[in-house]
């Protein structure tokens, strides 16, 4: 019992007024957003909404590490949707076992983020004792740190990063693991909260190994063979530790995810990432605007934040002038084995080396070559998030540096002045954790100050169209899958939508309420062919859709259209469906499977073919055949390198009152980027362009067995002007250009025995 009262009394009475503190200041900014996180919702629209379906509509439909919620009708596994394994897998399981689980999901990811800031609180003060800091000290520091953690900036979407507990608990067990060399307990509970942390979010399983890897490394070079702290056995065994939940967690990734062809680069590894200005500068208004109006510095990217804080750019600029009189002095010694207590002396150099990880070092220094070799890590599109381990390493250090530099003035009988000093540093740091926290909280509250995307709009929801399909009661007896307009297509990387449209909201908020899954897909690192099949449904009715062989029934789809501009293609889907209710925000319409079936259309334009005459104002391109170069379009096709010009010249018979159309099939499958279709129209006497065009191929509609249509409608400005036709880009293959008049079907065979009406193909 004496061992219990005294270890309460060195440990559980500072965290027990750590913990009222952090309660109080939340409880300040938030106000019933903590006590009752259930009525609210963080964030709308975007990867908001879409993170809570994901963890939603699996505890209350789905079951497993297999998400049915979109891609339908082919699913994604629960990490790619962001629907936190560790929470969605046995939760999952806990709601089908009986328990009512799905009613309070909302509320238990809320909580679950809102307690990860007392809980780093803890961690952080733990981690600030094994640094020799006493008990009040330590208390103060671990508020600082804590209220000013670059991943509390996940509440406002991307949950499954918001733990911010997580680097610092790694931390305290290299700590730990320091404390007692030959003991094995620290080393496998970093094992294990890596592992668990990767369920969360894959990010966090990479960022343990590259915190566990530099750790190591920092050892190694600051190991003394014959004085060293930590046997060389440690070393290896926490590079061990480090690697241990990547394989661990790729070897679960293998037993259950089975799709062979995701995006092996994804947009974004050398894009997002940290720079100077956003670990040190200011990042929030209003000393962000500030800041960059006085010195300035540029405006930084989110992905790249791990502000540590004014005061510790004080200590950043102390420490620079410390090391350079050691180097003026010749004490190099003393700036690579600083006098710091060891998971200090360790933790600043591994920190430093995260951090050059996250600004993408070496590799904008010319080895981007190296990523070719590494292609597990361009998995990770946002490499700044690796900042968030310098951040706790740095911050500690510089509360370390702070209670140090009190005890010297006090030492040289300056204590008045050492508390003031402290006193300011507390003051100016307190108030940028403030402001941190209240931007957080009042950014919950403008979310919530719009009824439509409330909690209670989201999970029990009062509007027409829905209480029409609770009133129909059988939506899954009667329909198989929501399709929302306009679409959207985020996942597949090399191709699909930029965002996600109003519509995205509705159909998720429908989805949970009836359960029924969605078309359309927003999650990452989606099937090459899968991403293929959904884009195919707003492809010409010409074009068999290859997500028909796929369904699991011949029951219509739930077309759910908001009053937002459609594309001709979606116009096209409306019209085909049967319109079932209209209220000021969505229509309903009843589209039948058979109506998206190429035959009859394909039947129809093969009969209308030999009828047709022939124009003399088109223009057609085709590529001799080369060996084993055949296009599945019939013929042969264009390999090009960065840009290559398909067409320059005239439109025969051409005139300024009609629009034209430039159309080429582009291939998908086997290649990274696509390109981009550009036409310009050059002045017959100059030869100066007088009009640009272009069209991403990445913004697919038009899909055939693995190739893409991109098109452009242009209006000559003169009929005598020519047009340059080119495509630019990654390596690339086209096959058949056409150029024709937009208001007219073209019927022709490009290629033998092979007929195609507008440049779409009629046979297979």
């Amino acid at each position: 019992m004496s061992y219990i009262s005294s270890s309460f009394r060195r440990h559980g009475l500072p965290v027990l007024v750590l913990l009222l503190l952090t309660a109080a200041l939340m409880y300040a900014a938030l106000g019933p957003v903590l006590l009752h996180p259930g009525q609210y919702t963080f964030a709308a629209g975007g990867d908001g909404t879409k993170n809570y379906y994901s963890l939603l509509y699996h505890l209350r439909y789905g079951h497993g590490s297999h998400f049915t919620g979109m891609l339908y009708p082919y699913g994604e596994h629960l990490v790619f949707a962001d629907g936190q394994p560790l929470l969605g897998i046995p939760l999952a399981y806990l709601q089908q076992a009986g328990l009512p689980v799905a009613d309070h999901g909302l509320a238990l990811l809320n909580g679950l983020m809102l307690l990860s800031l007392p809980l780093t609180a803890v961690v952080v003060y733990l981690l600030l004792r094994r640094v020799l800091l006493p008990a009040a000290p330590a208390v103060v520091g671990a508020l600082l740190i804590s209220f000013m953690a670059p991943q509390l900036e996940r509440w406002l979407g991307h949950y499954a990063l918001s733990y911010a507990f997580v680097v610092p608990l790694l931390w305290y067990l290299l700590a730990r693991a320091l404390a007692a060399p030959r003991a094995w307990g620290p080393l496998l509970a970093f094992v294990a909260v890596g592992l668990l942390a990767g369920l969360l979010h894959p990010y966090l399983v990479l960022l343990t190994a590259l915190l566990g890897l530099a750790f190591a490394l920092v050892m190694l070079l600051q190991r003394r063979a014959t004085t060293s702290a930590y046997p060389l056995a440690l070393v290896a065994r926490v590079a061990l530790a480090a690697l241990a939940p990547v394989v661990l967690f790729q070897g679960w990734m293998a037993l259950t995810d089975s799709v062979t062809d995701r995006p092996s680069t994804p947009y974004g590894f050398l894009v997002y990432r940290s720079h100077f200005e956003s670990v040190f500068y200011p990042v929030l208004d209003p000393l962000a605007s500030f800041w960059r109006a006085a010195f300035r510095t540029p405006e930084t990217v989110g992905e790249g934040w791990a502000y540590v804080g004014l005061m510790s750019l004080l200590v950043l600029a102390l420490t620079a002038v410390k090391v350079l009189r050691y180097l003026l002095r010749g004490k190099w010694r003393l700036i690579l084995r600083p006098v710091l207590p060891l998971p200090l002396r360790i933790g600043v150099y591994a920190g430093l080396l995260t951090l050059l990880f996250a600004c993408g070092v070496p590799f904008i220094w010319g080895f981007s070559w190296l990523l070719e070799w590494l292609k597990p890590l361009k998995q990770f599109r946002s490499i700044g998030r690796f900042a968030w381990i310098f951040y706790f390493f740095f911050t500690v250090y510089a509360v370390f540096y702070f209670y140090q530099l009190g005890r010297y003035l006090r030492q040289r009988r300056a204590g008045r002045f050492a508390h003031t000093l402290l006193l300011l540093v507390v003051l100016v740091w307190g108030w940028e954790g403030r402001t941190a926290l209240t931007t957080w909280a009042r950014r919950i509250r403008n979310t919530n100050a719009d009824k439509h995307y409330t909690a209670q709009a989201l999970l029990h929801p009062t509007d027409t169209f829905i209480r029409y399909l609770n009133w129909e009661n059988t939506p899954q007896h009667t329909y198989q899958a929501i399709v929302p307009l306009p679409y959207f297509l985020l996942g597949p990387e090399q191709f699909g939508s930029n965002s996600m449209p109003a519509s995205a909201y509705e159909a998720m908020r429908a989805s949970l309420q009836t359960g029924l899954p969605i078309v359309a897909s927003s999650m990452s690192r989606t099937s090459q062919a899968q991403g293929l099949a959904v884009a195919q449904l707003l492809s010409a009715p010409e074009l068999p859709k290859a997500l028909l062989s796929a369904l699991p029934s011949r029951k219509p789809f739930l077309l759910l259209v908001t009053q937002e501009s459609l594309t001709p293609a979606e116009q096209r889907l409306v019209a085909l469906g049967k319109l079932l209710l209209k209220d000021e925000h969505v229509s309903l319409y009843e589209l039948p499977v058979a109506a998206l079936e190429a035959a009859p259309y394909r039947q129809a334009a093969l009969a209308a073919a030999p009828a047709a005459p022939a124009r003399p104002d088109v223009v057609r391109r085709t590529w001799p055949v080369s060996a084993g170069a055949a296009s599945p379009l019939g013929g042969g096709r264009l390999r090009g390198q960065q840009s290559a010009v398909l067409f320059e010249g005239r439109i025969p018979q051409a005139v300024d009152t009609a629009h034209y159309e430039v159309s080429v099939w582009v291939r998908v499958v086997g290649m990274n980027n696509l390109p981009i279709l550009r036409v310009q129209e050059l002045d017959a006497q100059t030869g100066q362009p007088v009009a640009n065009y272009e069209a991403p191929a990445r913004q697919i509609v038009e899909v055939y067995q693995g190739w893409t249509r991109p098109s452009v409608t242009l209006r000559l400005q003169n009929p005598n002007n020519r047009l340059m036709v080119r495509l630019e880009g990654d390596p690339f293959e086209a096959a058949h250009l056409l150029i024709r008049p937009a208001a007219a079907d073209v019927y022709d065979q490009p290629a033998a025995g092979r007929t195609f009406k507008n440049n779409f193909p009629l046979q297979d």
